[in-house]
């Protein structure tokens, strides 16, 4: 009959105890004599212990198994039941050897814990559920073989569990007769967000290869699970350690881009790896990340373009690394992407409109002397429009939103130009834009009697006989000044050159065709674009001398506010008759991603999705 409920977890509760029990007893009565840590090379760690020899009675308190790891020569009962040692997996910092302690047994065994390949090749016996040992034939090995790689096939880890009363040495070479206790199988599942990055990085275009010391069964299962082999993937080739040993350079750089796993992966594999990736297809090569948890990871994280180190990882790691992911998730490296593509975007945003402003100025200042004019600006202003074009225009585009649609993009070359073909149309084409309506402002009859007024003590706020416009502006004499209302001219073109690059700045914020695509999520370039304003029309109203400026009316500012905002429909007819391939992928990305589409990465990860590692 079924137990009561009270009966189960009274059963329940003495194996937690009895558990315990055991825990505090292999602290307290057990002594390791020697370790061996597990090493990427060897593939196993181990461990030598002993009991204490005023706690030999609590051998009985161990399972039965123990009692057949003596090594005593004596013949009594109650020696042989002294001799129960148990013996660990572990190195010794010293080298190890028998120990000399007087207060410790003589007697010890050790475990040894590892790959099941390489285990159970050194075992000759193995230990059944009733503690009896039982020769592992032929027909057994391939039999425990065979349940291995079914469940190895399933995604679960094994580590094979052995034991000797023999000394394991560093060198990694284990003895022959090593007696099987069992084989441990862990489910370390996938996270579902780890499936969405997959699918992130494989839509990017960017090959994904997962290197891992697993089992190549245990390997290719997970990465099916993730979507690493699925029939919409580009790579399908899985190899091991040994098969990537015996492979050329030449031949491992053809099978690079199929290549999807490494198993059994030794810490040269990963080195070498970053090395062909980096020259292949010739030229600059691949950028290629590495991301790596371990101490034997520190080459290939120096070795990468671009390391990432695990929060939880060796010292070591994350020294030899450039970004540390500190919650260990995959999730985070596509965000570290996301947001490195971001700042990429906007340092080439504000290199175009810095760039623009530049040229238009140049341009201005070169054809001035053939047209009649000098660049009509005093030392102040041009400061002000220094100022707009660095440190104002640096935080107006520095709040750019991450957008997702930067995922679904190529990732760069390596030798990708900063300044790239689109950048250059649009630098010269606004420029050249810029300079045109500058020159036409300045010498075109017609705008100049836009603001033509005579200036009375009410508009002027300064004496017209204390400023000197003739080192600033040859555009009219000091009579035309007072007469034809020169001062507002040159207040008026101020204005008109500051109004007309910072509404370039539409402009450049977006490659699309609607100028207000996410705008609202950044505000700071909102405020920043009012600030401009709101201070322009300020130091005209009462800059005074210092500024050489003078006030301006209503339909004045609407003028220049007029004249300056043209610059958008004419970038906007230059995106349509030069930039219609980008306008068009713009739009495709917009409606993958309105189909739920994910985005995509570029990086070369090492056990990417597991909990115990990324994620």
């Amino acid at each position: 009959p079924s137990p009561s409920p009270s009966s189960s977890s009274s059963a329940s509760s003495s194996a937690i105890r009895e558990g315990v029990i055991r825990q505090e007893l292999d602290r307290q009565y057990l002594t390791v004599l020697k370790e061996i840590r597990f090493s990427s090379k060897s593939k196993f760690s181990a461990r030598r212990v002993a009991f204490k020899k005023e706690h030999y009675l609590q051998v009985r308190l161990h399972d039965s198994a123990f009692r057949y790891f003596t090594v005593s020569a004596a013949k009594d009962s109650k020696q042989q039941m002294m001799q129960g040692a148990y013996k660990a997996a572990s190195s010794n910092r010293n080298g190890g050897g028998r120990c000399t302690d007087n207060t410790i047994s003589d007697h010890a065994i050790s475990i040894i814990r590892g790959a099941p390949e390489i285990v159970l090749g050194k075992c000759t016996r193995g230990m059944d559920t009733k503690a009896a040992l039982q020769v592992i034939d032929k027909y057994e090995r391939e039999r425990i073989q065979a349940k291995i790689n079914t469940l190895s096939s399933q995604g679960q880890r094994l580590v094979a569990i052995a034991v000797t009363p023999d000394e394991i040495h560093q060198d990694g070479d284990l003895p022959n007769d090593l007696i099987l206790l069992g084989i441990m199988c862990l489910v370390d599942r996938v996270r579902p967000d780890s499936i969405r990055c997959m699918k992130m990085a494989a839509q990017a275009g960017v090959q994904v290869v997962m290197v891992t010391g697993d089992k190549a069964e245990t390997a290719k299962a997970v990465a099916s699970e993730i979507g690493l082999l699925d029939n919409y993937s580009m790579t399908d080739i899985v190899i091991t350690s040994e098969e990537l040993r015996q492979m050329s350079d030449t031949k491992l750089g053809s099978l690079l881009p199929r290549l999807a796993v490494v198993a059994r992966a030794l810490p040269s594999d990963k080195t070498r790896l970053v090395k062909i990736a980096q020259t292949l297809g010739g030229g600059a090569g691949k950028v290629v990340g590495m991301t790596g948890d371990g101490i034997n990871d520190s080459a290939a994280l120096k070795k990468a373009d671009v390391s990432f180190a695990m929060g939880n990882g060796a010292e070591v790691a994350k020294e030899a690394s450039d970004i540390v992911i500190l919650d260990n998730r995959l999730s985070s490296i596509v965000s570290a992407i996301l947001y490195g593509r971001t700042i990429f975007k906007t340092i080439r945003k504000f290199v175009m409109f810095q760039s623009t402003i530049n040229l238009a100025s140049t341009f201005i200042v070169f054809v001035g002397p053939f047209m009649g004019f000098d660049f009509p600006l005093t030392l102040i202003q041009l400061l002000w429009v220094n100022l707009v074009m660095d440190t104002l225009a640096a935080l107006a585009f520095g709040g750019e939103p991450a957008d997702d649609s930067f995922l679904r993009e190529p990732p760069l070359p390596r030798d990708q130009p900063i300044i790239s073909n689109s950048m250059w149309r649009s630098i010269v084409c606004n420029g050249l834009y810029i300079t045109f309506c500058s020159v036409n402002f300045l010498t075109w009859d017609q705008i100049r009697g836009m603001f033509d007024r005579r200036i009375s003590a009410a508009l002027a706020p300064v004496d017209i006989d204390d400023l000197d416009f003739k080192e600033t502006a040859k555009v009219e004499d000091i009579r035309d000044l007072r007469i034809q209302g020169g001062p507002v001219f040159l207040t008026a073109f101020f204005s008109f050159f500051i109004f007309i690059c910072t509404f370039n700045a539409w402009n450049v914020r977006t490659p699309k065709l609607n100028l207000l695509s996410k705008v609202w999520e950044n505000k700071g370039f909102i405020a920043v674009f009012l600030t401009i304003f709101i201070l322009q029309i300020a130091f005209c109203q009462i800059g005074g001398s210092l500024l050489r400026t003078v006030p301006l009316t209503l339909r004045e500012w609407g003028c220049l506010v007029l004249m300056s905002i043209t610059i958008i429909p004419f970038d906007l007819l230059r995106k349509m008759l030069f930039e219609s391939g980008d306008v068009a992928g713009l739009r495709k990305n917009e409606g993958m991603k309105a189909k739920g589409s994910e985005g995509k990465i570029a990086i070369k990860l090492e056990n990417p999705v597991m909990n115990d590692k990324l994620d």
